[in-house]
């Protein structure tokens, strides 16, 4: 009997080994930020719609374990940024903050096929859904005199200077990806999927865009000009406790892409299943 039982653990753990295979893929597409500059639904003066206005490019590896379970951990590389001159919001107007941020994100995710999947078999296409757990290295930058700037170092919202209490705020922060997607074998060897994810940060600062004003004259003499113009580019009235951005929400983005996989598993080490 124990060795009955030995046996058939055995074969269950060599089937699972044998039923996994690993995929490479290069992706790219486009991002869409919702944050406190700009509005999610507007992209570019005069042009609405949930229309990506940065572009990023990815490289994963994805494991999948059976028909329907599979794991991927993502590298990507690519920007996100908005203006209050595309948002149909008069505050927003006035104010008159532009962004754009580099961002490096590494993610392990989870995804569930609806459909049974494999890679070159009758079952050649899925609907799928994805949720995992990331860490974004990111840095805001500011266009000034046509060239663009390091935001974080002039610590637009008073960032340790006498003006305000505030340190500055960290380059690096957690991220929660999720999403859904559509992924269809193209060969024996080759797939594709097409999904879009959305990202929440951890951080409120990815537009440098948080806490309240500061007095940009004071600003500028305890940092520089460049400081204080970026601080208050639109000239708002100074008012001790105005309001500068949304300190109780954090910064999401929209990520939609393409990515073509390959699979990396020699054909004959693969389970029958698949």
């Amino acid at each position: 009997m124990k060795r009955s039982v030995f046996t058939l653990l055995l074969l269950v753990v060599s089937w699972t080994a044998s039923a996994q295979f690993y995929e490479l893929g290069l992706g790219a597409g486009g991002t869409l930020f919702h944050g406190d500059v700009g509005a999610v639904a507007f992209n570019a003066e005069g042009t609405s719609g949930f229309v990506p206005n940065q572009s990023f490019t990815t490289i994963t590896l994805r494991r999948q374990f059976n028909w329907h379970w599979s794991t991927r951990f993502n590298y990507t590389r690519g920007s996100i940024g908005s203006s209050d001159s595309w948002a149909k919001d008069d505050f927003k107007s006035v104010r008159n903050i532009d962004f754009r941020t580099a961002v490096d994100e590494f993610a392990l995710l989870t995804e569930f096929n609806f459909w049974p999947y494999g890679t070159g078999t009758k079952n050649n296409q899925s609907f799928y859904i994805f949720s995992g757990l990331g860490l974004t290295a990111y840095n805001p930058q500011g266009e000034y005199n046509n060239e663009w700037v390091d935001l974080r170092p002039l610590g637009t919202e008073g960032q340790q200077t006498d003006l305000s209490d505030q340190l500055f705020y960290g380059t690096t922060t957690i991220t929660v990806p999720m999403g859904m997607g559509y992924r269809r074998s193209l060969a024996r060897d080759w797939s594709m999927t097409a999904e879009v994810g959305w990202r929440r940060y951890g951080s409120d600062y990815m537009d440098d865009t948080s806490g309240d004003y500061v007095n940009a004259v004071d600003l500028a003499e305890e940092r520089n000009a460049m400081a204080a113009y970026f601080a208050n580019p639109g000239n708002v009235p100074y008012s001790n406790g105005l309001a500068r951005g949304n300190a109780n929400t954090t910064d999401w983005a929209i990520f939609a892409g393409v990515t073509i996989f390959y699979n990396l598993s020699p054909r004959d080490e693969r389970c029958s299943g698949f």
